[in-house]
C-alpha cells in the first residue's frame, strides 16, 4: 500500500466514524424533513453530515474533488475525488430504524482506491483499499464460500421510481423460491459490507448511485 493510499484510507475511516458519533448524537431529537417523496424522504441531518464530511476531507486534500448525495462537484480528470453517501439509509434513521451507515470513497478517473463504511448503532467500522484487503473493525473479511443457490441469503435494495420497483419485485419472484432468504434492510452500503464480511452471499439492486456503492463495491472485490 502507498502512502498516499494509506492515509487517504486513515482519513476515510477517522471522517466516517466522527461523522457517526455525530449521528449518534441525535437520536431522539426531532428530525427537520426538507422533502419527502413517496419512496424516499430526505433530511436537514443529510446536508449537514454532508457538510460536516465535505470540510474535514477537504481540510486534508484542499485538490480534490468532492461528490455527495446532497450535491457537489465532479472532479476533473487527474483529479482524485471523494464519494459520499452521509447517510445510507436515511428513511431507516428516520423511521427509527437502527440501519443505515456513512459511506465515504475515494476515487481516481472513475476507479474506486478507497472505501470506508461506517454503522454507528454497532459501532462497526468497514474500511479497505485497492490490493490490500478487507476489514471490519480491523479483522479481515472473506465473502461467503457458498455455492449452492438455495443455501443463500439474498440481499434486494428496491430504488426509488415505479419502473426500477417493478424490475426489483420480478427479482424478488424470480429469486425467492431458489434461495434459503431473501433480505431488503435499506442500505445499500451495508448490504455490501455484509457481503464482504460474508454474513450475505449477494446483494442485488436496480438503479443504484454511485456514491451508494463505491465503497461497498471495492470492499466485496478485495474481500
Amino acid at each position: 500500500m502507498t502512502p498516499s493510499l494509506e492515509a487517504r484510507r486513515a482519513t476515510a475511516e477517522r471522517v466516517a466514524k466522527k461523522a457517526g458519533a455525530s449521528l449518534r448524537a441525535e437520536k431522539g431529537k426531532a428530525l427537520m424533513v426538507d422533502s419527502s417523496e413517496q419512496h424516499d424522504v430526505k433530511l436537514e441531518l443529510d446536508r449537514r453530515i454532508q457538510e460536516q464530511i465535505r470540510k474535514e476531507i477537504l481540510q486534508v486534500y484542499r485538490e480534490d474533488g468532492f461528490l455527495g448525495e446532497e450535491g457537489g462537484e465532479a472532479a476533473s480528470a487527474g483529479q482524485y475525488e471523494w464519494v459520499v453517501d452521509p447517510i445510507d439509509g436515511t428513511v431507516n434513521l428516520f423511521h427509527g430504524i437502527p440501519h443505515y451507515a456513512v459511506s465515504i470513497a475515494c476515487r481516481l478517473e472513475g476507479r474506486t482506491l478507497v472505501g470506508a463504511i461506517y454503522d454507528p448503532n454497532r459501532d462497526e467500522l468497514f474500511s479497505t483499499h485497492r490490493g490490500g484487503g478487507a476489514y471490519c473493525n480491523g479483522t479481515s473479511m472473506k465473502v461467503s464460500t457458498r455455492e449452492q443457490l438455495n443455501e443463500a441469503i439474498l440481499a434486494l435494495g428496491f430504488s426509488k421510481g415505479k419502473k426500477t420497483i417493478e424490475k426489483c419485485l420480478q427479482l424478488y419472484h424470480f429469486y425467492g423460491d431458489k434461495v434459503r432468504k431473501l433480505r431488503a434492510m435499506g442500505s445499500a452500503a451495508l448490504d455490501l459490507a455484509y457481503v464482504a464480511s460474508g454474513r450475505l452471499d449477494a446483494y442485488i439492486e436496480q438503479g443504484v448511485s454511485i456514491w451508494d456503492v463505491a465503497a461497498g463495491a471495492l470492499m466485496v472485490e478485495e474481500a
